[in-house]
């Protein structure tokens, strides 16, 4: 996940939530469609299709989730919580575990108008608070298309706000500025420099790594009590059941060794194998 993270320490997780709720509504797949009609399958699909847009995930009591795709890669996912915010593959697994609990709606958009958006989540802040009363609109676009920016601008006013997106300074989504500001304070974040990290790439190769220490942990788990049933035998069983038992699936591996303890060795062995495993029970 890139280094920077936008607005995320700057603005509420109500206020994000509430800006990717008014993103602009163009190109619809789907709109508030139940979740439970679309998931589980829904972002493998996604994927699979080099979607382009972003998924808005709306749940009880007004939070938010949100997943962004660039040509299939997923960019970025957000989850709006009680009390903070999830981002990243965190964020994902949750959404991916929630989806159904969703009410759903899907946009597609250009691939080159992504940028901006992430920039919301993964972004370099430019400048933040600073106060809005006064600020001439003309000048800060100004400024903003001689640079040929690329992000976001945002008014926070209290709980509410309002976000402009620029591409290669030109305005997204015909959204222009007012001329002034009347209160309030601005944040200006601009578009990662390198495109993110893809997502669910990233979750494999975490659960790859989960699964083989958990695949290591139930190996030396089956060592320690050979030891204690076997003594000098046990590297040598260990050997074989390892030969025998090539399964690459931590559960099934745990319920197969068990069963071979309680026939092959005595009901007592697979409670020392599970006390290993789990030192808490």
């Amino acid at each position: 996940m890139s280094a920077h993270r936008g607005l995320l320490e700057c603005i509420s997780p109500s206020l994000m939530g509430s800006l990717l709720d008014a993103l602009w509504p163009h190109d619809p797949l789907v709109e508030r469609v139940p979740g439970g009609l679309l998931a589980p399958a829904l972002i493998e699909r996604l994927r699979e299709d080099g979607f382009s847009g972003y998924l808005l995930a709306r749940f009880s009591g007004e939070e938010r989730g949100w997943l962004v795709f660039y040509r299939g890669r997923l960019l970025e996912a957000w989850r709006q919580a009680t009390y903070g915010h999830l981002t990243g593959t965190v964020a994902y697994r949750a959404l991916q575990r929630e989806l159904n609990l969703a009410t759903i709606s899907i946009y597609r958009l250009q691939p080159d108008d992504l940028p901006p958006l992430v920039a919301l989540t993964q972004g370099s802040l430019r400048m933040s608070g600073v106060a809005a009363r006064g600020m001439a609109a003309e000048d800060l676009t100004r400024l903003l298309v001689q640079e040929q920016f690329t992000g976001a601008l945002v008014h926070e006013d209290g709980l509410v706000g309002r976000a402009w997106f620029l591409a290669r300074g030109r305005y997204l989504f015909d959204a222009l500025l007012p001329e002034h500001f009347a209160e309030g304070v601005l944040h200006l974040v601009q578009a990662p420099s390198q495109a993110p990290l893809d997502l669910l790439e990233l979750a494999r190769q975490e659960d790859e790594t989960q699964r083989s220490l958990r695949l290591n942990v139930i190996w030396h788990a089956a060592q320690e009590v050979l030891k204690e049933y076997m003594g000098r035998g046990a590297a040598s069983a260990l050997e074989r059941l390892q030969h025998i038992y090539a399964i690459d699936d931590p559960p099934v591996l745990e319920k197969t060794l068990r069963r071979w303890m309680t026939e092959s060795l005595e009901p007592h062995a697979a409670v020392l194998f599970d006390r290993l495993l789990r030192p808490t029970l």
